[in-house]
């Protein structure tokens, strides 16, 4: 009976470890629909508006990033370029891509905005919204220490892939890639 639960839970961690899955369960599940929420846009085309991306883009193909302020620089930074690049690569089916940066305080606004201003974007909106806003709950995004990051990639307002606590990885980058070619096409 151990060495099946051994063989069982060495299973689970060999899968975890090719699929990247992180074991949190975060957001919106496929199929699911995007609805609107009113974040404030610090960067990018939406600056200074509290512009919602699904009403004003409709049913373009786009991802919005929603970064936890526990994330690491270099991820956000890696799925910022993955968005800024797709926007300008599916330019003819108006990719869009917004990083939703959560905040708890003050000092999380503020991370966010050194992020923005460092972070050479001018396609992609970045924007800042409460962990305590409506929006978390209809998204159902899990706010806890362990969620870094929940990745919406949807089109027509649905979503057609998830990813949560995506890294910079090569291979995780590439799905990431993947999942906004197929949106986009």
């Amino acid at each position: 009976m151990t060495k099946n639960v051994l063989i069982a839970a060495i299973s689970a961690a060999a899968l975890a470890a090719i699929y990247g899955f992180s074991g949190v369960e975060s957001g919106l599940k496929v199929g699911e629909s995007v609805t609107p929420f009113h974040p404030t846009h610090i960067s990018g085309p939406d600056k200074g508006t509290e512009t919602c991306p699904p009403c004003k883009y409709g049913s373009v193909p786009a991802v919005q990033a929603w970064i936890a302020p526990q994330e690491k620089a270099e991820v956000v930074a890696s799925i910022g370029k993955v968005l800024e690049g797709s926007e300008a690569k599916y330019e003819k089916s108006s990719f869009q891509g917004f990083m939703i940066m959560l905040t708890r305080c003050d000092a999380c606004v503020e991370k966010a905005n050194v992020y923005a201003t460092g972070a050479k974007t001018s396609k992609i909106g970045i924007a800042t919204l409460a962990v305590t806003n409506e929006a978390i709950k209809n998204y159902k995004v899990n706010v806890d220490k362990e969620m870094l990051n929940t990745i919406f990639v949807y089109k027509n307002k649905k979503v057609v892939e998830k990813f949560v606590n995506l890294t910079n990885s090569k291979e995780d980058i590439a799905k990431l890639e993947a999942a906004i070619a197929k949106a986009s096409s």
